[in-house]
């Protein structure tokens, strides 16, 4: 590997050299380019040493990347930069690599979607601490401790609960979205003696810690027996509005929602009604419609909901999981083997 500067022959840089920040790493021979942000470069600066193949074009910039797009065969990682900007500019794109689960905000641009690019997410990677945020959540409610927390500030030991505290253990869990993070959650929710079942349009294998696995269309027949509803589906036009007003009259009395996934998926009017008028026993909310929340909305200041900054998905061990899968990737991709999580552009995850 060596670093290439201003003044190299290589003609795949000539038309790089105005482009601040940009640092090229390359090997000899015929070459398979994959752009990054600079971030990214120096973890994955050692592949092309291993892949005659590889190029690794970084950029500081948004904007610079995107200024490559012209040259990259593939792409990794667009925080922050346009997407369908990037598309655009890369004529010989074939692959784009996103960071994220989620990836509605891809397959929303027409020339990403309804190309022939292969997309990839960071689909399971995410499972664990999405998991765990999930069940904190819950038990911040279960467990009223949003409340005691709001004692403690106060400097007040008082031993009677706002909210009603509950056992898990023997209840049902209806896990919505049985992918690498509702697995998780079901696995979670198994090990407290919870009883789980799920909903997922995939023919799911027999999984031990779930009881059964039901279509999308058995969402109304499975609500009813849930007393946790956790939604970990991805967002797409099916699944937005899924949880509406005649999903909340289903439920029983004293259901908790926990929503890991994304806002859309619950109508937030029927939500707020539902809680309002104790249907709910509560609500955990990594995520919601709109997002932010307005300072004024009422979820805000509901006793049995609890709230967090769509950070779910953060943690001190997903970044080198990220990084194994990115570079897991990019030598797939520069020895044309089958990518890890592609992503059905048309359906949305």
């Amino acid at each position: 590997m060596r670093h290439v500067r201003g003044g190299s022959s290589l003609a795949i840089l000539g038309a790089l050299l105005f482009i601040p920040f940009v640092r090229a790493l390359a090997v000899a021979g015929e070459t398979v380019n994959v752009c990054v942000p600079a971030s990214l470069a120096k973890e994955l600066a050692d592949l092309p040493e291993h892949h005659a193949s590889l190029m690794l074009l970084s950029a500081e910039e948004p904007a610079a990347l995107v200024a490559l797009a012209p040259h990259c065969d593939g792409v990794l990682g667009l925080w922050g930069t346009d997407v369908a900007d990037m598309v655009r500019a890369g004529t010989k794109l074939r692959w784009v690599q996103v960071g994220s689960a989620g990836v509605e905000q891809y397959v929303s641009v027409p020339e990403l979607r309804d190309s022939d690019i292969v997309l990839t997410n960071a689909q399971i990677i995410q499972g664990p601490e999405i998991a765990d945020h999930a069940f904190g959540l819950l038990l911040a409610l279960t467990r009223d401790v949003k409340f005691f927390g709001e004692q403690m500030a106060n400097g007040v030991w008082e031993r009677r609960a706002r909210l009603p505290l509950i056992e898990l253990r023997g209840r049902t869990a209806l896990v919505i979205g049985l992918g690498g993070i509702g697995t998780q959650v079901a696995q979670r929710a198994a090990a407290f003696g919870m009883r789980v079942v799920a909903i997922d349009p995939q023919d799911v294998p027999i999984h031990r810690d779930v009881a059964y696995v039901g279509k999308p269309d058995e969402l109304d027949a499975l609500i009813p027996e849930a007393d946790v509803v956790f939604s970990c589906v991805p967002r797409t036009p099916r699944s937005e509005g899924m949880l509406g007003r005649e999903q909340f009259d289903l439920m029983k009395e004293g259901t908790y929602l926990v929503n890991v996934s994304r806002g859309a998926i619950v109508d937030t009017e029927a939500l707020v009604a539902a809680l309002a008028s104790g249907k709910l026993a509560g609500a955990g909310l990594d995520v919601t419609d709109p997002e932010p929340l307005p300072a004024d909305h009422p979820l805000w200041k509901m006793p049995n909901v609890i709230i967090t900054p769509h950070v779910a998905g953060r943690s001190d061990g997903v970044g080198d999981r990220r990084l194994k899968l990115f570079r897991d990737n990019v030598e797939r991709f520069a020895t044309g083997r089958p990518l890890r999580n592609v992503v059905d552009k048309q359906l949305g995850y």
